[in-house]
């Protein structure tokens, strides 16, 4: 298996991420959805990092915790070979040595599939790294990849009730975006065998975002942010 995947995303419903705000305008758009350097709309790779962990870290599998057990035994291997090390550099420091072998405890007993996505303090360990999501070429045309909503919200203040009319400019449904994500520093941390189960697993939980339970950016009660992923590996190295 290679250590780059391309990724594919199609909005299914209009999509509102990040929601920027826009100058303000009578009668104008109150919130547009992130852009490019160009104008046009793209998914973020912290928000699709942050919606794919926030399933893997709710995902209770026997494959998630072959995969937490994984990790614990990788930072106690660590823990082990550098320990001598470790303690030479820090020679008479007794609460350095304390912190930092409170941190490998708390570490390697908090393991869990989301390590994935990084460990904090922890910079050098197998994990994924996403990039942006611009959209495909045949896709780029301003006056055709927007589309414009009115929503209102109703609420209550003192005895009245009132609404509040707003105008978003969301990336409507349809586009398709494309991006990658690596699996970097597995090789030589993990055995083959378990590399294929990190990278299954995590395509796994890409393709969660299909049965439409999970979705990406903002105001999902309303419908946005439904999307459909066609994960497309590639092989070797770049």
């Amino acid at each position: 298996m290679g250590n780059h995947v391309k990724i594919e995303i199609k909005t299914q419903s209009n999509l509102m991420i990040g929601g920027t705000p826009a100058p303000f305008e009578i009668g104008g758009i109150d919130q547009c959805t992130v852009v490019d350097g160009e104008g046009f709309p793209y998914i973020p790779a912290s928000s699709l990092k942050g919606a794919l962990r926030s399933i893997v870290t709710n995902d209770t599998s026997e494959i998630a915790a072959k995969i937490a057990k994984l990790y614990g035994e990788l930072l106690r291997k660590e823990k082990d070979k550098k320990w001598e090390q470790i303690c030479a550099i820090l020679a008479g420091d007794e609460e350095a040595i304390k912190r930092v072998e409170e941190r490998y405890r708390q570490a390697i007993e908090s393991a869990a599939a989301n390590y994935l996505f990084g460990i904090r303090e922890f910079n050098n360990t197998p994990k994924i790294l996403l990039n942006d999501l611009r959209l495909k070429t045949e896709y780029r045309n301003k006056k055709q990849c927007f589309s414009i909503d009115a929503k209102t919200s109703v609420f209550r203040k003192e005895e009245e009730v009132r609404s509040n009319p707003r105008t978003y400019k969301a990336a409507r449904t349809g586009l398709v975006f494309e991006g990658e994500l690596e699996f970097y520093h597995f090789e030589g941390d993990f055995c083959e065998e378990d590399i294929c189960m990190c990278k299954n697993y995590l395509i796994r939980q890409l393709e969660k975002f299909n049965e439409g339970s999970y979705r990406l950016g903002n105001s999902k009660s309303r419908g946005y942010g439904k999307v459909c992923i066609t994960v497309r590996e590639e092989s070797g190295e770049k």
